[in-house]
């Protein structure tokens, strides 16, 4: 988006209009404003909207990776097993944070929301530990993504995750090949598909009381 400011005082000169558009079109300035980077409300004091904004961010990072990254199913993969530590740390953040005026929704959005994600997260987190990823290093792993969240540029497909030591990044990828063989890609999931699940009370309070997450839309309909 460009704004162009005008010189003060022009708008009132008794300059004949040839001047006035010569004055403005050499005096006019550009300001190129950008959209901000990283998560909205991830940094949030409360630790559930914080938590939600990780979960939230982590499926819109995925999402968007998918559809517009232009990545092969196996690199997509990788993508999605570097983010899943941190998805099953916010997933259980969210479960473990929950407010008590919610308690009607609870189960809903646990099991029928945000379970179906949280359940592939740990089937990845699974597919890690079995190619030898200790859990040390998916501790490294789930630090590397929630540093990527706090400063994704919303105008690139793919997140950029800091590197990580070449013989984790090995593991991590033999990992991908057998994960991308075995389990429906990310944006292809049945199970993934929770626009049904009517869970008001929940999204009335992410609007109230999460108004970074809630006014970015991040949050919406995950």
């Amino acid at each position: 988006m460009i704004i162009v400011l005008a010189p003060a005082g022009c708008a009132s000169s008794n300059r004949p209009p040839q001047a006035q558009t010569s004055l403005l079109a050499s005096s006019t300035q550009s300001i190129a404003v950008t959209e901000p980077t990283g998560v909205p409300g991830l940094i949030a004091d409360d630790p559930f909207c914080s938590a939600w904004a990780g979960y939230a961010g982590t499926l819109q990072a995925l999402g968007i990776a998918a559809s517009f990254g232009d990545l092969s199913s196996d690199r997509l993969a990788v993508l999605e097993l570097t983010s899943a530590a941190r998805l099953v740390e916010v997933a259980a953040s969210i479960a473990g944070s929950w407010p008590d005026e919610l308690a009607a929704e609870r189960s809903v959005v646990l099991e029928q929301r945000i379970g179906p994600y949280a359940r592939r997260a740990r089937r990845a987190v699974e597919a890690l530990t079995a190619a030898g990823v200790t859990s040390a290093e998916q501790a490294t792993l789930s630090a590397a993504w929630q540093a990527a969240l706090s400063v994704r540029d919303p105008e690139e497909p793919v997140i950029d995750v800091a590197s990580v030591a070449d013989d984790l990044q090995f593991k991590i990828d033999v990992a991908a090949v057998d994960y991308d063989s075995v389990v429906t890609p990310f944006a292809q999931d049945p199970s993934l598909v929770v626009d049904a699940v009517q869970t008001p009370a929940t999204d009335a309070y992410l609007v109230a009381k999460c108004p970074d997450l809630a006014s970015s839309g991040v949050g919406d309909a995950l």
